[in-house]
């Protein structure tokens, strides 16, 4: 009867994880990951602000109550930016714009999550506007020169009829001197 040994279990869920690993790798890299994770963080902080006020001016009967409950919907939709960003990634640039103007507006409700919120929220929106998918990315050696790149180019090639005559003429005194000294040292044996 065979048993199996510790190592093949081992092995085998070594292998298990790093196939899921894998494939999250696979997932987040066809996604804005980075962004929208910032975009639900920043949620997060700007719904966590009005969140600790709130309860309290619920029970007293306070006026700041509507305020801050435009603060606390102002997170929720910047979290589902997040979300929304991580499930839809061909929609990330509009996504991200509306990430960054529901990020400043939350200012208005919770004073943008202690303004760490209204940066997460920037930064988040940002990364979503920047990112594209794999296929319209385009390989640098498509690309059209810069201005600064056509200007180094003209540049390297002045220099290069310039000195590369002269360059040349040195390789060939070189080249003959180096003949003319074996020559030389071939007679004295």
């Amino acid at each position: 009867m065979a048993t199996k040994s510790s190592y093949d279990d081992s092995t085998n869920t070594t292998g298990r994880i790093k196939r899921r690993w894998d494939r999250f790798t696979a997932w987040r890299l066809r996604r804005p990951f980075l962004g929208g994770l910032l975009l639900c963080l920043a949620g997060i902080i700007i719904t966590w602000v009005p969140m600790q006020i709130l309860p309290d001016l619920l029970f007293v009967g306070g006026e700041l109550t509507g305020f801050l409950a435009i603060g606390v919907a102002f997170g929720v939709l910047v979290f589902l930016t997040g979300v929304f960003a991580l499930y839809k990634p061909a929609h990330s640039d509009v996504i991200g714009v509306i990430g960054i103007a529901l990020s400043i507006l939350s200012l208005v409700g919770s004073l943008g999550g202690l303004l760490f919120g209204l940066l997460f929220g920037i930064l988040g929106g940002n990364l979503c506007l920047a990112w594209k998918p794999d296929e319209d990315r385009v390989p640098d050696h498509v690309t059209e020169p810069s201005p600064v790149d056509n200007a180094v180019a003209g540049v390297r090639n002045r220099l290069q009829r310039v000195v590369g005559p002269i360059v040349r003429r040195l390789r060939d005194r070189l080249a003959a001197a180096t003949e003319t000294g074996s020559a030389e040292h071939g007679n004295d044996r």
